[in-house]
Order: C-alpha cells, then sequence, then structure tokens
C-alpha cells in the first residue's frame, strides 16, 4: 500500500539518515524512494547530503515519464526508481546504495545462485547482476529493468561496478533487504578466500598475504612509514605527522617556520606544486598498503573510484634514504589525479575540503578491497578507460561549478 505523501518524505529522509549510520552509503551516493500512488513516488534530491536532508526537500516524481514537481532536481537516478514501481506492484520503497561487500561481489560479474540459508526469507534463492553501464545514463536504466524483467521474484539487484538496488513493501522491508545483502557478500568474500587458500579460519592479514603472495610480491610491512597531513595556506602549509606533532613549512624554501620540517615534508610540498589543492592525508588502510606493496597502477574497479579519485591512480616508488627523489616522482605521479599510491605505504590523496578527503579515504579503502577480493576470485574486472574518462570530466566539471557557486 502507497504512504500518504508526507510520511513518504519522513521515510525517505530517515532511511537515509540510518543507511548512512549503519555504512550502506556515504555523503550524497545512493538514493533513496517511496512510492505516494499508482502514478508518482519521492525520491531524494541530486546533490544533496542525507546528514542534513529534510522532507521539504524530497522530490515528487510522475512514474510514466519522471517529470517531477517543484525547483529541486531529483535523484539522476530516478529512471531506475520509476522501472522498480513499474514492474513490481507490491514494491512501496526502494533504496539504491553503493554499499561495499556488494560492490565488491558485482564487480565479479556472478550472481548469487545460492542464497546462505540465514539470509534466504528476505533475499530468496538468488540475488541477479545487472550488466554495466555508465551511472546516471539511460544505458543503466535500461539494463538495470532487463534484469527486473528476467528476475521478478529478487528484492535485490547488483549493479555491476555501482552498487545495489533493493526493493520493499515498506520501509523497514527495504532497509532489511540491503543489509542481508551486505551480510551475505561480505560471507560469500569471506568462503571464497578460504576456498582458495585452504586456510579453516578466516584473517584479513592472512588474507592479504595471500593475496601479495600470488602477485609474486613481498608480505605485508611490519611497519609503514607515516607520511603526514598537511593544509594549506597561501604560501605555507601545516604538517601534522608523527603522532601529532606540527610545524610550519614554507612553500618556496621547504623549512619549518616554527621548527625542523621532516623528511616527509618535501612530498607534500612536491605534490602542492603540481596539483591545485589545499589539504593532503596519507591513508595507510591495510587494504591499501596491501595494493601499494604490488608497485602497480591501480585502475577503477568502481564507477566511484574513477570519479573521485582518477581514470587511474599511480604507484610511486619508494626511495628510502633519497626523499628528495622520492618527494618528486611522488609529484609527477600524483599530476590529474587526487590519489597516489606510495610502494608499501598505502597512498595520499588531495582535496579542497574534509568532505573531499573523507570521500577519498572511503574510495580509496573501498577500491583497494574490491581489488584484492576480486583478484582472489579469479575475476578482476575494470571499469571501461572511455566511461572512465567521461564520469572523471563530468564530475570535475561540476564540482567546479559547485566551488565557483561557494
Amino acid at each position: 500500500m502507497a504512504y500518504e505523501i508526507e510520511e513518504a518524505k519522513r521515510k525517505v529522509v530517515e532511511a537515509g539518515k540510518m543507511l548512512l549510520a549503519n555504512g550502506l552509503i556515504a555523503r550524497t551516493w545512493g538514493n533513496v524512494s517511496a512510492r505516494i500512488s499508482d502514478t508518482q513516488f519521492v525520491i531524494t534530491p541530486s546533490g544533496r547530503a542525507y546528514d542534513t536532508l529534510t522532507p521539504e526537500e524530497v522530490v515528487v516524481v510522475n512514474i510514466d515519464d519522471c517529470s517531477h514537481e517543484g525547483d529541486i532536481k531529483p535523484s539522476s537516478e530516478k529512471g531506475v526508481h520509476a522501472d522498480a514501481y513499474k514492474h513490481h506492484p507490491l514494491v512501496d520503497f526502494v533504496i539504491h546504495t553503493h554499499q561495499k561487500a556488494a560492490t565488491i561481489v558485482s564487480i565479479t560479474g556472478m550472481e548469487i545462485r545460492n542464497v546462505y540459508s540465514e539470509y534466504r526469507d528476505v533475499l530468496g534463492d538468488r540475488v541477479p547482476v545487472a550488466a554495466y553501464a555508465m551511472s546516471t545514463t539511460n544505458s543503466l536504466r535500461k539494463k538495470v529493468e532487463a534484469c527486473m524483467i528476467e528476475n521478478p521474484d529478487c528484492p535485490a539487484i547488483m549493479l555491476k561496478h555501482h552498487g545495489t538496488l533493493c526493493m520493499g513493501k515498506t520501509f523497514e522491508e527495504a532497509f532489511e533487504v540491503a543489509e542481508a545483502l551486505e551480510g551475505c557478500c561480505e560471507k560469500v568474500i569471506k568462503d571464497n578466500y578460504l576456498r582458495h587458500s585452504w586456510d579453516k579460519v578466516y584473517s584479513e592479514e592472512a588474507k592479504m598475504n595471500y593475496y601479495l603472495d600470488k602477485n609474486n610480491a613481498c608480505k605485508m610491512p611490519e611497519q609503514v612509514c607515516d607520511l603526514g597531513s598537511s593544509i594549506r595556506v597561501g604560501n605555507m602549509f601545516t604538517l601534522t605527522y608523527d603522532g601529532g606533532k606540527k610545524v610550519d613549512v614554507d612553500m618556496e624554501t621547504g623549512l619549518g617556520a616554527n621548527g625542523i620540517a621532516p623528511k616527509c615534508a618535501k612530498i607534500h610540498r612536491a605534490i602542492y606544486e603540481t596539483e591545485d589543492c589545499t589539504m593532503i592525508k596519507h591513508i595507510a588502510n591495510p587494504y591499501v598498503v596491501a595494493v601499494s606493496c604490488l608497485g602497480e597502477t591501480m585502475l577503477p574497479m568502481i564507477d566511484d573510484f574513477a570519479q573521485i579519485a582518477g581514470v587511474d591512480v599511480k604507484c610511486a616508488p619508494w626511495i628510502n634514504g633519497d626523499t628528495d627523489e622520492c618527494a618528486e616522482k611522488i609529484g609527477k605521479a600524483v599530476d590529474g589525479r587526487n590519489a597516489v599510491l606510495v610502494e608499501g605505504h598505502g597512498a595520499l590523496v588531495t582535496g579542497n575540503n574534509d568532505g573531499d578527503l573523507q570521500a577519498l579515504e572511503i574510495i580509496m579503502g573501498k577500491g583497494c578491497e574490491a581489488q584484492v577480493d576480486t583478484d582472489i576470485f579469479n575475476r578482476p574486472h575494470y571499469v571501461p578507460k572511455a566511461e572512465c574518462f567521461l564520469m572523471r570530466t563530468v564530475y570535475l566539471a561540476k564540482y567546479s561549478k559547485q566551488i565557483d557557486k561557494k
């Protein structure tokens, strides 16, 4: 039974906050909708944060042609939601997430054919995968719609390289589908590792060493150098390093204004000279460290990665004892990107505000975890290069416009 419009808007806002709190979405990624009649639904607006979203900002959309009421622009994926309501007359709530484990499994292109018994009551016997198409496009809408039609009894669909679509009769049911799907996919990933490694107990550390050994790389390093984080204002940047020490560094001279600048200050200075950014952060997530140990350029497996980090992320060599050469290579490697891997020491990401760095930290962790897990599946599939360039170009253009408005 469809929701009354005011209740629907409240439920959409509530769902967004719950998904955010449970780690199933981040920032403005994903979208949520609720049916209000046989001809209309309400959906989250485009580009607005879930934590501050109000019912007044939720948009009414017509199912037939996706036209909408008011001046606020609805989510760019409104067509996918419209098709869900069109093909599932009993569905009154839809959630599109970018949740981590399900996105990673989607990359393999393999549907889950025998859902674990503990999730079967919620998910049914199977979870299919919609073929890849670039996000927000009509092609993606058509491929998701085809997957719905072919799998009419499946309340969850994985979108290859992208995320999920979770459907339910109510807000609570759709949310339960999203959580069950994530739990199921987490178990799929763990069982796949155990099957390939022959280990009896799952361990992330053991999994990453298995991945490195499989790729003829060294084991996980016992210690990762703290490459520091910094904020630039004008011709100075403040570097935080070594557990909280701070020093102000002059961009022209590279010297500390209120103390001795550590060696990693040269790396930050080289990045600021290359990139038009005001913030740099070192990420030492174990998955990011593991991928950095390969010393190879990282290609996007996830749409968000191509948009936010770059069409690829290069890995700069770690030259122990020669910070000048190391800084030079890192500066060159980050050019045109918002992230650079540093061999054996994780990654450095760049941005202009805390939101940028948060998004980059999430997507680098998620992207590197995907690289490890899909490699163990022996099914590492990448987002097509042309789509990566197009998504990155559009993302930067939209981002620049947002900055200009401020």
